[in-house]
């Protein structure tokens, strides 16, 4: 009989993401979910657990609906372990398991000693009775996923969830905790639903599987039909070639699968050129501080995705070991995607606690100064030193292990690539950037070209506080030709990014702004758009009808206006009636006060309209006193 089930649900955020779901749990029972990440596996648990509100239908817990359960009666129901707890200050794995012991301690939390056994007890069941007394912060993650799980063991549930339990447990955790699982489910009579996204160990785990993907949620199916080769395949879009190498003789590690959407679409994320090197790092070190070369490495990255991949090659040399991880970029391809990065690691028991990090062959230098790294060091961001650090440090720690490390990173094929990034424009030569911030790459994403736009203003910012915006070759082609006089001025090219650009430049403290652009791009400000790619807003015609209305246009001119198709279209339209002059200044004017509101005082700042066609157009009133002040010198 079913212990949790539920009826036509959908769950999501502010919209379903999934619907008609329609799955059933029985004590004494694991039911699995698998599917590829981001379809929405956790998103279903958490509705399950009740820290999502469902979109629709109902979950059932024992007969009774979810929503009429109080929170301490649903926690003493269920217990959700999910991945991603934060983690505690000064608080003992004991303290942290026993936390599972406050719905039965009433108000003051006091633990009795019946609770304190209970604690005792559940970590024993998980093989973590010996961390007890340890700091919760000082141990691996392995080890923190078991304590983790014996607080869920604490609250006694009959229905226990948990989000890929699995993640950091080495091969003989993730035995311990099938069995501890097991023995949960038959002894204890406990329902159990659990994400995995392995499936070897789904396979072996499983007493029932619903498979979730973008597509929707399966009916509850058994193993043998959700394993089959073509369900497999379907769910996961393996070719027969990929399945084969994934579950056939010569097995390999699956691609990195998280997704995000992008409109209609779900575009799978990678990993960073910084995670490759963290990854990298951990590999060698293990190897030289066990002995054995590890068959996959994984982390948390800081934006609380798990990525686990199995090295190129992780092998001894003379210095120490080195670890090669390919880069994986998912759907965003670009010019790293696929080079190897490798972390060459020697061991300093001299040097305690220490992590020195440098670039090799392949990683460029810094050559000029306002990059994350001073002029001269390996081009190796502070936010991949750090991962790269902490899981040095958590390898040591793993091994008992008290000396530090000297890395070294380096890029197979790195220097040709960089050929093909803003590397050497930016001033880093000789080789890549070992990037990431997150530690994941999100596919279609702007956040690499604002980055870039980013550290181009800084640059600028450290010669001069006046500069220049053109959001494409056209205002970079108008400056050389039409304002020779002003190349002293820093010029950066924004592309659409123009509200962003003006937001830096007053994050930069520049005293004096001028963009320069053609009608096409800048008509668009007179709206108040600060992006004009056309995905954004496409309302060129609608801005130069509106403000030749206004400047007296009849209903014919506004008509021919907005079936123009182009900006030097209509410019013809108002030569014709007679109206440019008098329209151009008006859109001067919108423009104007749509820069003035984005800038909020920071700094002045004024325009500069041209067409290719037409030539120069005009500019607002502020361009005009800065033009004459800069030319003035």
């Amino acid at each position: 009989m079913s212990y949790c089930e539920t009826h036509a649900l959908a769950v999501g955020y502010s919209a379903p993401l999934l619907q008609d779901i329609a799955l059933q749990a029985e004590r004494g029972k694991i039911l699995v979910l698998i599917g590829p990440n981001g379809a929405g596996k956790s998103t279903v648990l958490k509705t399950l657990a009740g820290q999502l509100a469902p979109q629709g239908g109902a979950v059932l817990l024992d007969g009774q609906s979810l929503t009429d359960y109080t929170p301490a009666a649903r926690a003493r129901k269920l217990a959700l372990m999910l991945p991603h707890t934060p983690r505690t200050e000064l608080t003992t794995c004991f303290e942290v398991a026993a936390a599972g012991r406050y719905p039965y301690t009433g108000r003051l939390g006091i633990l009795t000693a019946a609770d304190k056994a209970a604690v005792r007890e559940a970590l024993a069941l998980v093989q973590a009775q010996e961390l007890a007394d340890r700091d919760f912060t000082r141990i691996s993650d392995g080890q923190r996923q078991r304590v983790l799980l014996a607080r869920a063991v604490c609250q006694q549930p009959e229905l226990l969830l948990l989000d890929e339990p699995t993640s950091f447990l080495d091969v003989k955790g993730k035995a311990e905790l099938m069995e501890s699982l097991r023995t949960l489910a038959r002894e204890r009579n406990i329902a159990i639903i659990v994400t995995l996204h392995e499936l070897e160990l789904a396979r072996k785990l499983a007493d029932a599987v619903v498979c979730v993907s973008p597509r929707g949620v399966s009916a509850v199916l058994t193993p043998q039909e959700a394993f089959a080769e073509e369900n497999v395949r379907t769910l996961f879009g393996l070719s027969a070639e990929q399945y084969a190498a994934l579950f056939g003789k010569t097995a390999a590690k699956p691609k990195f699968e998280h997704y995000i959407r992008s409109g209609q679409k779900l575009l799978r994320c990678g990993y960073t050129t910084g995670t490759c090197a963290a990854l990298g790092a951990a590999g060698a070190a293990r190897l030289l501080l066990t002995g054995r070369a590890p068959e996959t490495v994984g982390l948390r990255t800081p934006k609380g995705l798990v990525v686990e991949v199995a090295p190129q090659f992780c092998r001894l040399t003379a210095a120490g070991a080195e670890c090669a991880i390919v880069k994986d970029g998912g759907d965003d391809v670009d010019a790293t995607t696929g080079l190897p990065v490798i972390a060459a690691v020697a061991l300093r028991p001299d040097a305690p606690h220490t992590v020195t990090i440098d670039g090799g062959v392949g990683v460029g230098r810094v050559t000029k100064p306002g990059l994350d790294q001073p002029v001269g060091a390996a081009a190796i961001n502070h936010v991949p030193r750090q991962m790269i650090a902490e899981a040095l440090h958590r390898e040591a720690e793993a091994a008992g292990y008290d000396g530090g490390f000297a890395v070294v990173i380096s890029v197979d094929g790195g220097e040709e690539a960089a050929k093909r990034t803003f590397n050497p424009h930016l001033g880093v030569e000789g080789g890549l950037s070992v990037l990431g911030t997150s530690g994941i790459v999100e596919p279609m994403s702007q956040q690499a070209l604002l980055d870039s736009l980013q550290l181009e203003i800084h640059q600028a910012a450290l010669r001069s506080r006046r500069l220049i915006l053109a959001p494409g070759n056209y205002g970079l082609d108008y400056l050389a030709e039409n304002l020779k006089e002003l190349r002293e001025i820093p010029v950066v090219k924004i592309s659409n990014f123009i509200g962003d650009a003006l937001d830096m430049a007053a994050s930069e403290q520049f005293e004096q702004v001028l963009l320069v652009g053609h009608v096409g791009k800048l008509v668009k400000l007179a709206g108040g758009i600060m992006n004009t790619h056309s995905r954004q807003a496409d309302c060129r015609t609608e801005l130069f009808c509106t403000h030749a209305a206004l400047c007296g246009a009849d209903t014919v001119t506004c008509r021919a206006l907005m079936d123009a198709a182009t900006t030097d279209a209509c410019l013809a339209v108002l030569d014709g009636a007679g109206l440019r002059g008098p329209v151009m200044a008006s859109l001067l004017d919108a423009i104007q006060t749509h820069l003035d509101r984005r800038a909020a005082g920071a700094f002045t700042v004024g325009a500069v309209v041209f067409s290719n066609r037409s030539g120069p157009l005009g500019q607002t009133k502020n361009a005009d006193t800065l033009l004459k002040m800069w030319k003035e010198g």
